[in-house]
């Protein structure tokens, strides 16, 4: 049975929304596992434990609840547990809480803790599992006060035919309610199946985040091994839940053994990122390799990563594991996977690139002109404007989110919110069009990028500064290329006698002086080319942006979504990119307004704000 085919159908939940159970993909979606499969495979047997002897029943119309007391009365003891097993499998709550007060009413009591199906799963496993919290409590509540202590505390924390208990179902699940409801009536949540799995691990592998972050302030650990070395980040890699993969990587990197635990073999030599080669997830190796996940690390097999997803037939995956371009993620022309840091080589190469081109233009080229200094004049103050909008993008606050330090209230948020809603390194509800920076650890209001030339993200509120920045910047380089192209081929006369830049008056060997010119002004010409070109498709980009009232990062989303239309990728992040920043977006049709709200708006817009 698919994930996608389970569903939950108890008309007595309080819940805000459905789990996640039924939203995400697992390798096993194919033909059992695919072309890999990955030790026993709990998760499986956890889900065909219940499946497999559900759909093994042939069930009858269902009664109504006056034809069910009607025929209890005729059944007999076998019977009327089996009708109470049926209607625990069909999710039919209100024919189970019906049951249960008739067994109230006969003597002897029967004992609930000798109905269960074929798989040995008692009734509260199946209960658990299907989501029905309040049958749970009804069920605990009958057997409690019919059982000795001994015997309901061995009962609740029974497990099944295949090492599961109740707590695991239910962290599986991923209900709350159901959970605190066994923790009220005395179930051991640090319970672990037979491979030494504990439920945070479980909850894991259903992406079930809510669950998740219940069970880590229950106590029970996220970086805890079972007996085959596997974390619940392995786990959670393998069955690509996304959400479980993102909280977990923001709790692993504030502790001092993240980075080991992000790198953790297990016993076959594993790592989470041979995992996600293996399943075919680029989003989820994408995120490990942010947060430091090293791609040389080989399992048993002598295997990289890269080779994993290469022997899977995931050439995507390998050219992002294998292929290393320092130049072009230098230059930003193509994504660096790598942690976030702050790359003071490229802060400190645009100075000296600026600098360069602008006073080798100023020595070399500014002594031809006599007259009309002040274009000379306009020049350098384009320049020192460039370097003032520089400054001012770098220093000024782009809006930065408040951070949340109680992992309380992360909880609290998850019951109201979405996982894709709240960001987990900031424990935050993200506002409308945020999203949270890898380089300042920060989420940012109205998100545009992160532009390590200025170390600095671009947001609301210096989004305005950024771009008089780039144009200043442009309108600079063109003035410098047109000067060095027409001196270039131009000497220096002998009688030369410049009271404006007088520097060279006295020389006398300019033969020499005219070479050093046209070297300087040949790098300079090329410098400003090369930058001229993606700076203008920078400012092609963002005016565009401008005038739609659109980031970059929601533009880039949006075509990225468009790309995978259709492919077995694009489904599963159907519901994960119901982001809001997407979601949020007004008209994009190009229009003066659309200006004016970039610029001015957007930053004190209190629907952008927590």
């Amino acid at each position: 049975m698919k994930k996608n085919e389970i569903e939950f159908q108890d008309s007595s939940i309080s819940i805000k929304r459905q789990p996640l159970l039924n939203r995400k993909q697992s390798q096993d979606r194919k033909d059992g596992l695919g072309k890999s499969s990955y030790r026993d495979d709990p998760l499986g047997q956890l889900k065909k434990s219940i499946l497999e002897a559900s759909a093994h029943q042939q069930f009858d119309q269902h009664p109504s609840l006056q034809e069910l007391y009607d025929s209890l009365a005729l059944m007999s003891l076998e019977q009327k547990c089996h009708q109470l097993l049926k209607s625990v499998q069909e999710q039919e709550v209100q024919e189970i809480l019906a049951i249960l007060d008739h067994f109230n009413t006969i003597s002897p009591r029967p004992k609930l803790k000798n109905i269960y199906d074929q798989k040995q799963q008692t009734i509260l496993h199946i209960s658990c599992f299907k989501n029905l919290p309040t049958a749970v409590e009804r069920i605990l509540m009958y057997e409690k006060a019919n059982s000795t202590i001994e015997e309901f505390n061995n009962w609740i924390n029974l497990k099944n035919k295949d090492s599961f208990a109740s707590v695991h179902f239910a962290a599986y699940a991923g209900s709350i309610e159901t959970l605190e409801i066994l923790k009220k009536y005395g179930a051991d949540t640090k319970v672990k199946n037979q491979q030494g799995q504990n439920a945070l691990s479980i909850a894991a592998q259903g992406d079930q985040v809510s669950a998740m972050v219940w069970l880590y302030l229950q106590g029970l650990s996220y970086t805890e091994q079972d007996e085959k070395g596997g974390t619940p980040l392995h786990w959670a890699t393998y069955y690509g839940s996304e959400f479980a993969v993102q909280f977990l990587l923001s709790w692993l990197q504030k502790t001092k053994e993240g980075k080991k635990i992000i790198n953790q073999q297990d016993t076959e030599g594993m790592t989470p990122l041979h995992l996600a080669a293996m399943t075919g997830n680029q989003r989820i190796a994408k995120k490990l390799l942010y947060k430091g996940s090293q791609k040389s690390l080989r399992d048993i097999k002598n295997q990289t990563p890269a080779q994993t997803a290469l022997d899977n037939g995931y050439d995507i995956i390998y050219k992002i594991l294998e292929t290393n371009n320092c130049l072009m993620e230098f230059l930003n022309i193509r994504a660096s996977y790598k942690p976030a840091s702050i790359s003071w080589s490229q802060i400190c190469s645009f100075f000296l690139i600026y600098f360069y081109c602008m006073i080798g233009s100023v020595i070399f080229v500014y002594p031809f002109f006599d007259t009309d200094t002040w274009l000379q004049y306009l020049s350098i103050a384009s320049f020192l404007i460039g370097l003032v909008f520089y400054f001012l993008t770098m220093y000024i606050s782009p809006g930065y989110v408040e951070k949340n330090d109680d992992s309380r209230k992360l909880f609290s948020l998850l019951t109201q919110y979405e996982p894709w809603e709240l960001c987990p390194e900031c424990q935050i509800h993200k506002p409308l069009r945020s999203r949270h920076c890898e380089f300042c650890s920060r989420c940012v209001i109205v998100y545009d990028h992160h532009c390590p030339w200025l170390n600095n993200c671009i947001g609301a509120k210096n989004y305005p500064y950024f771009i008089c920045f780039i144009l200043t910047i442009f309108i600079n380089l063109i003035h410098l290329i047109i000067l060095n192209a027409i001196f270039l081929i131009h000497y220096y006369p002998a009688n030369l006698n410049n009271p404006h830049y007088p520097w060279f008056n006295n020389v006398t060997n300019l033969k020499a002086l005219d070479i050093s010119k046209i070297c300087v002004q040949s790098s300079i010409l090329i410098l400003c080319i090369l930058f001229l070109f993606p700076l203008a498709y920078l400012i092609y980009v963002q005016m565009d942006n401008l005038f739609r009232n659109i980031t970059t990062f929601e533009k880039y989303r949006q075509e990225e979504q468009t790309n995978v239309q259709g492919s077995k990728e694009k489904k599963s992040q159907q519901s994960i990119e119901s982001t809001s920043s997407i979601k949020s977006q007004v008209q994009h049709n190009i229009s003066c307004s659309n200006c004016i709200e970039m610029c001015c708006n957007n930053s004190k817009n209190t629907s952008f704000q927590i």
